[in-house]
């Protein structure tokens, strides 16, 4: 009778042990959470654009749509990049820079009047246009939930948005541009999570919104991607991104911004990626 006890105290001692071990292991488990990843990749964008740069002497002039008016191109294919550096040991804190280029040109006869700052286009007139726009994001994340599938977090950074404008007649040999550069401070949240250790759903949407003096300014950007990493330090991806941007000014209200008038443009398209990862 007592080897029969000792022998169920034993096998219950081991499988203790086993559960204890099990339960280690899994409480050690590697988050899924890459330290630092790249990508790579093709933007297939659709624009929408309307501006409006008038002068001090001459008023605010009249609103015209890049696409319609200039025959700027409605959609564009270009390069993007975005990285992202999870650092401390939890990988709880996580920095975002990204970068595309959205540089467009046209040739066109003008249908009506329009007006870029001192100078009047008149209604046909061959003018070439330039809208020259590129976007540099940078954000600090926090994570405040995150596990082995769930990665929530609150961010805030600053998207940068050099922008050159100019449009020029060969036929009268004049000329007008606006340059700008208006940073953005935006707050935003994100949302990552992990369908199976290699396939992932993440999303963030970042926000500014703005009202100083002569000054009024919009940012409104929302991301959804899918991602599968393939093999070991590499995978690919599929993304949507809708990003709106207004700016409204009559003056220098606004640090970089040293104008009168309106720039309001809307994209939407998809991203294709690769992404090398550690």
């Amino acid at each position: 009778m007592k080897k029969v006890v000792g022998i169920h105290v034993f096998a219950i001692t081991v499988a203790f042990l086993s559960l204890s071990v099990v339960a280690a292991e899994e409480g050690q488990k590697e988050k899924p959470w890459e330290r630092f990843s790249l990508n790579l990749g093709g933007f297939v964008a659709t624009f929408n654009s309307d501006l409006r740069i008038g002068s001090k002497s001459l008023g605010v002039g009249i609103d015209v749509n890049g696409e319609d008016a200039l025959g700027l191109d409605s959609s564009l294919t270009v390069f993007r990049a975005d990285a992202v550096y999870r650092f401390t040991s939890s990988r709880r804190h996580r920095f975002d820079l990204s970068y595309v280029d959205l540089r467009r040109s046209a040739t066109r006869t003008l249908q009506a009047d329009i007006q870029i700052k001192d100078r009047i286009f008149s209604a046909g007139t061959t003018v070439d246009s330039l809208f020259d726009l590129k976007i540099i994001r940078g954000a600090y994340s926090y994570s405040l939930f995150q596990d082995e599938r769930i990665d929530l977090g609150l961010s805030a950074g600053v998207y940068v948005a050099p922008i050159k404008i100019r449009i020029s007649s060969s036929n009268t040999g004049t000329a007008e541009e606006e340059s700008i550069t208006a940073p953005l401070p935006v707050f935003g949240l994100r949302f990552d999570f992990a369908i199976t250790p290699k396939f992932f759903l993440k999303q963030n949407v970042d926000f500014f919104y703005l009202q100083y003096q002569n000054f009024q300014g919009s940012l409104f950007d929302a991301k959804i991607a899918l991602e599968y990493n393939v093999w070991k330090h590499l995978g690919f991806g599929i993304a949507y991104d809708y990003l709106r941007i207004q700016v409204k000014a009559e003056g220098q209200n606004y640090p970089g911004i040293d104008m009168v008038g309106k720039l309001q443009f809307g994209l939407g398209g998809l991203l294709l990626y690769g992404k090398l990862y550690f």
